[in-house]
Parts: structure tokens; sequence; C-alpha cells
């Protein structure tokens, strides 16, 4: 009885999930609560904890990086990075952090650059220290999480961007720059970006950019905010069409004819500006970096590359069917897993009924031979006994017959 009770209301009154609540009943206030200040209170608790970025600079030796960090961030971070030798054999990773304050929101800003990258002979091994770099940042974020106060705020070291400086050949990426940008593309997010924009014309600029598009196209390397489109993200069509950003960078302020005054370069033929659009594309990368998307460049490193180490170091200690994903991807998985349960207890369920009808069919035939054999037994028995009441009756009346005429004599 009880299994049979579970069955017949199997599936009325489903679990919720370990996180999710049951439907909730609309109740309507007859008094103001005070709830439309939710908004504010979050907006005052997010405001007080600063905010984590940290971008990665890889390119070339010569190529404008460091004067490029100064005119992307409007401050003068050129004399606080590290000097390297220029004759070091490898790559130097060397993170900066700077705290960075606008309207009382506090930016962590964590600059990796890289220098020594593309500057000898034999290049094929420079990827190899960023790569390790990036690795080491996720097993650190990794062990963190495995900790016993895991609530705890984690420090974020993780690379939420990488910025892959590309020379100005125009013409198609260097075998090197294509290697490099597989593999960063692997790990983390990158943004391919023209160096020295002031150094073309706007047809070269036009040109390279589609060459640049083809071989990425070509070799399948993802680059950020191509290959990661959202559903909820504003619509940036107006910044699509510029990528890969052909920049440049100047610490320099120079003088206009009508006397307004600039930050870009000086030459003979013209001044070139940092922040004129039709010039470079210094203004598009940076309102696409901390306009549209500084808060979804920590996602996508937390929820798709830092979660692929995670999928990829947990395979390698054996564990073959793991759970990575968040509450979205656990839903999902759950509810496949309540699907095949389902569908597994219904088919062991119709399996049962065709034992069960077997069972009694055999019962039933059995009864039924049965019946026969014994019906077929009583037919013989009563054969058998009329063939003995008629024998005794002939005997009776032979005998009769014979008294008859012994009574006659």
């Amino acid at each position: 009885m009880p299994l049979e009770h579970a069955l017949q209301r199997r599936g009325l009154f489903p679990s919720p999930g370990p996180w999710k609540q049951p439907k909730a009943v609309p109740a309507v206030l007859t008094q103001p609560l005070g709830m439309d200040m939710l908004p504010r209170q979050k907006h005052i608790k997010t405001k007080r904890k600063p905010y984590q970025l940290n971008v990665m600079v890889v390119g070339e030796s010569g190529l404008g990086k460091s004067t490029f960090v100064n005119t992307l961030f409007y401050a003068d971070l050129k004399d606080t990075l590290p000097k390297v030798p220029q004759d070091t054999k490898t790559v130097d990773i060397t993170p900066v952090h700077f705290e960075l304050e606008e309207d009382g929101v506090k930016l962590h800003l964590c600059l990796i650059d890289t220098p020594g990258f593309g500057d000898r002979l034999n290049r094929d091994q420079d990827v190899h220290p960023i790569l390790e770099y990036i690795d080491q940042q996720y097993e650190a974020y990794y062990e963190a999480e495995k900790h016993v106060g895991f609530r705890r705020i984690i420090k974020d070291t993780r690379v939420h961007a990488c910025l892959y400086f590309i020379s100005p050949t125009g013409h198609s990426m260097k075998e090197l720059d294509i290697k490099t940008l597989q593999e960063l593309s692997s790990k983390v997010t990158v943004i391919p970006v023209i160096a020295k924009a002031d150094t073309m014309t706007a047809d070269e600029k036009k040109a390279f950019k589609k060459a640049l598009l083809e071989d990425l196209a070509l070799h399948e390397i993802p680059i950020y905010p191509n290959a990661y489109p959202d559903e909820h993200r504003e619509p940036m069509d107006d910044t699509l069409q510029h990528v890969p950003f052909a920049v440049m960078g100047s610490n320099e302020d120079v003088q206009l004819p009508g006397g307004k005054t600039v930050r870009g370069r000086a030459y003979r033929w013209g001044t070139v500006e940092v922040e004129n659009p039709e010039h470079c594309d210094m203004a598009h990368l940076r309102h696409l970096l901390m306009i549209e998307c500084l808060h979804e460049l920590g996602d996508i490193a937390h929820h798709h590359h830092y979660h692929d180490y995670r999928l990829r170091l947990l395979q390698a200690q054996g564990r073959e069917d793991i759970l990575m994903k968040c509450d979205e991807e656990y839903d999902s998985h759950i509810e496949g897993m309540t699907k095949n349960l389902a569908k597994e207890m219904s088919e062991r369920e119709e399996n049962m009924r065709k034992q069960f009808v077997d069972m009694v069919q055999n019962t039933e035939d059995d009864l039924k031979q049965r019946e026969q054999e014994l019906q077929r037994k009583r037919e013989a028995m009563m054969k058998e006994l009329e063939e003995q009441q008629r024998q005794i009756a002939q005997l009776e009346q032979d005998l009769n017959d014979k008294l008859k005429l012994r009574a006659a004599k």
C-alpha cells in the first residue's frame, strides 16, 4: 500500500531544489513598507566595496604599451611601472597595483605587464611564462575556495582581460601573434589592439582590421566582445564596428590652432588627437572597458575561464562527471537527471506491470490446464462408472432370467 500510494502521487508535489523557493502567493500591502529603498541600500553597499580589475598587457617592445596605459586610465602610471633590463632572457611578469577613485567609487586596478615578450629571435617559448602566471592565479583562487573559511572575501588576482598589442604592419598577423592568441584565448578574455594607429591612414587601418578579422576567424580565435554574446547586454553595434581597436597613446598635451589643448601628438603635417574617434579608437576602447563591460569582464573570467580551469583540474584527478557550473547549469543538470529518473521509473513500472501480467497469465494457463486435466479424469471415471453400472445391470438381468427359468421348470 505505501508503494502504491507513492506511485499514485508521484510528481504532484515536486521538490523546488536546494536553493529555489516555491512559487510565492501575491500579497497586497495596506501601508508603505519601505521596500523601494532596497535598490538604494544595495547601491550604497556596493559603492563602499572597491571593484577589482586585473588587466594584462601583452605585446612586443616598442609598441607604446606604457604610454597607452597612461592614456587609457587618465593617470600617470608610467613612472610607477618597474624597469626591466633589456637583455633579459625570459618574459618577466610584473603586476603593479593602483587605486583609482571617481565620484566615491573605488577601483583596484592591477596592471600586469609582460616585458621581454617577443624580444628574442626564437620567440616560441615566450607565451609559456604568461600562461603559467594565469594558471597560478586560477590555482590560488581554487585553493582559497577550498579553505574552511570559504565565505570570507577572496582576493581575486585572476586576469580579467588581456590587451594584446599587434604591430601595425598593414598585412596579416605574424605567426607569433597567431600562436600566442590561440593559447591566450583558451584561458583569458582577449581584446586585440592595433598599436600606433597614427602610423596608418584611415584606409590602411580599415584594410588592416579586415585582414586581422579574417585571420582571427580562420584560426578560430575568440576575441572580446565578438565571441562573448550576452542577451542581457545593451546593444553595442557602434563599438563592435571598431574591433579590433586601433589605438595610440600620448603623455603630452598639444595646442590646436584655435587655442584648444588636447592630448595627442604633433607632427609637421598636423596633430593627431588621442580622444578624437576619427583619429583612433581609444575612446571606443575605454567606453567598452569602463562604461559598458567592466563588470562583465569579471563575470566571464569567473564563470567561463576559471570554471574551465577547475573542470580540467578535477577531471585530471579522476572525477569525470562533475557539476561545475552555477545555479542555471545546476538546474538544467538536475532537471535532466529528474527526467531520466522519471523515465527510468516509468520503464521499471512498465516492466513490473508486464511481469505481473505474464505471471497472472501463466497462472491462469496453469489453472486451465489443471482444470482440463481434472475434467478429463472426471469424464473417464464417469465412463468407467457407467460401464460398471451397465455390467451390474446386465448381471442382475441374467440372474433374474435364470431364476425365472428355474421357477418355470
